[in-house]
Parts: C-alpha cells; sequence; structure tokens
C-alpha cells in the first residue's frame, strides 16, 4: 500500500498521502516524520466525520478543502478513504488520474485482504495489486483520426495520460506495449500524445481497429501498459 502511496506522492504538488479505512483507521501513510501517527489519527477520524456528514461517497467524487497555503484533498471509495496534503500548485487533472488508477489497486488489495481473512489457508492475490499498470483501451469517436494513426502502427494518449505513464515509471517514453493477458496477445507501439484530446480519454489508451484486432480487445476492456 506504502508503494501506491509513495507513487501519488511523485505527482508534483502532493506532500504526502495516506489511506484510511471506512472506520476512520490509518491502514498505510507516506507523510515525513513531521507528521506522527497521532495526528494522523486525528485527521483520520476528522475526515470521517466530514465525508459521513457531506455524504461525500454518495455526491462528491472529490473533497477539495483549499487553504491560503494548499489543500487537503479527500477521495473516498468503497472500502477506504485517500487523503492527501498538496501545495497551491497541484494539478488537479493530472492527479485526478492517479488517484483513479490507485482507487482501482487499493480496491482489489483490500477486497483480497478481506477474501484472505475469511479463509482457512491464505491464497496468492490475483487481483491490480502486483504493481502492474493497467488501462482501459478506447476508440476516438472521429474514425478518420482514428484510422489516420491506425494506419501508421500508432496508439495516442491525452496529455494528462502521457504524464501520468510518465511518472508511473519515472521515465520519459515514446513507445508503449501493450498486452491483452486474457487473449494473450502482445504489441509494441509509437505514442501519439494529442494535446486537444476531450477529457472523457484521459486514463486510457486510444487505439484504431486494426491494433485492436491486433491486440483481441474492444472498447472498454484492459490492457497492461508497460514503456517499450
Amino acid at each position: 500500500m506504502k508503494e501506491i502511496l509513495q507513487h501519488i506522492n511523485s505527482v508534483e504538488g502532493v506532500m504526502g498521502s495516506a489511506l484510511f479505512s471506512p472506520k476512520g483507521e490509518v491502514l498505510a501513510h507516506a507523510f515525513s516524520a513531521l507528521i506522527d501517527a497521532v495526528s494522523l489519527k486525528k485527521a483520520a477520524l476528522l475526515t470521517l466525520k466530514c465525508t459521513h456528514g457531506l455524504q461525500i461517497s454518495q455526491t462528491l467524487e472529490l473533497l477539495d478543502l483549499r487553504y491560503t497555503d494548499g489543500h487537503i484533498l479527500v477521495k473516498a471509495f468503497p472500502g477506504g478513504m485517500l487523503f492527501l496534503l498538496c501545495t497551491n500548485g497541484i494539478n488537479l487533472q493530472v492527479l485526478s488520474i492517479t488517484l483513479n488508477l490507485a482507487v482501482k489497486k487499493f480496491e482489489a488489495m483490500l477486497l483480497d485482504e478481506a477474501h484472505v481473512a475469511n479463509q482457512p489457508l491464505p491464497v496468492e492475490s490475483s487481483g491490480s495489486g502486483d504493481g502492474l499498470l493497467r488501462m482501459n483501451v478506447s476508440r476516438l469517436a472521429n474514425k478518420e483520426t482514428s484510422a489516420s494513426f491506425d494506419a501508421l502502427g500508432m496508439v495516442a494518449v491525452s496529455q494528462p495520460t502521457s504524464q501520468f505513464i510518465s511518472n508511473y515509471y519515472n521515465t520519459p517514453f515514446k513507445k508503449l506495449i501493450l498486452t491483452n493477458a486474457t487473449a494473450g496477445t502482445s504489441g509494441t507501439f509509437p505514442v501519439m500524445i494529442l494535446k486537444e484530446m476531450d477529457q472523457q480519454y484521459d486514463g486510457s489508451v486510444v487505439i484504431g481497429p486494426g491494433i485492436e484486432r491486433k491486440l483481441k480487445v474492444s472498447q472498454g476492456d484492459k490492457v497492461e501498459v508497460k514503456i517499450g
């Protein structure tokens, strides 16, 4: 869990992060030693009261508490809450992608832990807590644009998604290795970064029909993403 939190901290502007349980317990944290366990416990309980009072899990995707010197962000999800301390220079669009992917990993890990707790013998996790980056594949609505980069054997990502992948692997990239583990297909593709891409494509890899056939995937399927 701490490794995922440390990855969240790698986003520019994030000073520290923690994972709280729905009961206000501190499950994991990645803060400096200046913030002790007692302070985090108090923050967890106050966050719990705040999210329950505002019904965040039902109405808000992200709570952004803004102060003179920074932000406190809270993202509630089934099984827990992410708590972040950020500077005023945080890029919320990039951070949102990071948090969405982190939440998916935490949900799988917490589900696995709950499953193991109810089993007489330990079982090996097959969820997304294995450190692999998985993203949805998507298709552009504009078929002509899609066909143009598909003809070149390229895939496309939005600028925020490109930055997220670079942050995840701590290195820039020009090619991506996409793997459909279910079908056993894989391919290495040059990447086109589309700066004007609609926000609906953030957090996904956009491919054309030719690459869909090669990887044996459809829109909405997940693929493992590595840097080529």
